[in-house]
C-alpha cells in the first residue's frame, strides 16, 4: 500500500491573503500554571515541564480544504444548505480520477468541452460516488504571489458536466475551485457580466457538490487505481473544513 500526501501546509505564505496565529504555552510556563492552580510544586512533574498547549487561530479556508454546500449559498432547494458536519462522510472516500490540465492556459476557465477532451484523450471513465482531482501543477507555485493570482478555474459548465455524472466532491491543485479573485473581478469590472463571478462556487446553490482546494502532489498519481481520503473535521455549522487528504494506491 502507498500513501501520498495530497495537502499543502498551513501556514502563513505568500500565497495565501489569509493569515493565522499560533501561541503556544511552553513546558515550562506549563508547568507554572498548572502547579498554581493546583496548588503542587513545580517540581512534580518531570524536568519541571508540563505538557505543552498551541492555539490556532485561522479562518476555514486556509490550507488543503473542503468547501460546504452552505459557503455556496444559505439555502438550497428551499431549505438551509448543508454544512461541513452535515455532508456524507462517504463522500470523502472514494476512487479517484485524475485529469490532466497540466498544459491548460493559466487565468483560463475549464470548460466542459475540454473535461470531455481529456477524458477521452486519457480514456478514463467517470462513474458515479468518483473524487474527480484537476491537475493544474499550479502548486508547484505554492509559496508566491503567483499561486494566488494565476491559475485557471473550472467554468459553470465544467463543474455542472461533472456533476451531472455523478461527481459529489471534486478537487484541483490551485488556489481556488474558480479562476482567481483578481482575474474574475477584473472581468466584471469590464463586462458586468455576473457570471464571471465565482461560476462554480454558485452552482452549488443549485445542484449540491463540495469542492476540495489547495491540493497537491497529483504529479504522483495515476490517472486512476486509487482511492481519495478527505475527511472533513466535525465542525459543527462550519462552512468549510481543513483536510489532511491522502491518495491510497494498492492495499495493505
Amino acid at each position: 500500500m502507498k500513501i501520498i500526501d495530497l495537502s499543502v501546509p498551513i501556514k502563513n505564505s505568500s500565497s495565501e491573503p489569509m493569515k493565522l496565529t499560533h501561541t503556544r504555552i511552553e513546558h515550562k510556563e506549563g508547568a507554572l500554571q498548572v502547579s498554581k492552580k493546583a496548588g503542587i510544586s513545580v517540581d512534580s512533574f518531570p524536568n519541571n515541564e508540563f505538557i505543552s498547549l498551541d492555539t490556532f487561530k485561522l479562518a476555514t479556508h486556509m490550507g488543503t480544504h473542503v468547501d460546504s454546500p452552505f459557503h455556496f449559498g444559505s439555502k438550497f432547494q428551499g431549505e438551509e444548505a448543508r454544512t461541513i458536519d452535515k455532508v456524507p462522510l462517504d463522500w470523502f472516500y472514494s476512487p479517484g480520477v485524475k485529469l490532466d490540465f497540466t498544459n491548460f492556459p493559466r487565468k483560463k476557465n475549464i470548460t466542459a468541452s475540454d473535461i470531455k477532451e481529456v477524458i477521452k484523450k486519457e480514456k478514463v471513465q467517470i462513474n458515479v460516488g468518483d473524487i474527480v482531482l484537476i491537475w493544474t501543477d499550479m502548486d508547484k507555485l505554492w509559496g508566491s504571489q503567483e499561486y494566488f493570482t494565476d491559475g485557471p478555474g473550472m467554468s459553470y459548465e465544467a463543474t455542472n458536466y461533472l456533476i451531472n455524472l455523478g461527481v459529489k466532491v471534486m478537487g484541483i491543485d490551485s488556489y481556488g475551485f474558480d479562476r482567481s479573485f483578481p482575474v474574475m473581478l477584473s472581468e466584471f469590472k469590464r463586462t458586468k457580466d455576473r457570471s464571471v463571478l465565482w461560476p462554480s462556487h454558485f452552482i452549488g446553490r443549485d445542484k449540491e457538490y463540495v469542492h476540495i482546494e489547495r491540493l497537491t502532489n497529483l504529479d504522483l498519481l495515476p490517472n486512476t487505481g486509487f482511492t481519495v481520503i478527505a475527511l472533513p473535521l466535525k465542525l459543527v455549522d462550519g462552512d468549510a473544513s481543513w483536510i489532511r487528504a491522502i491518495a491510497v494506491e494498492g492495499e495493505k
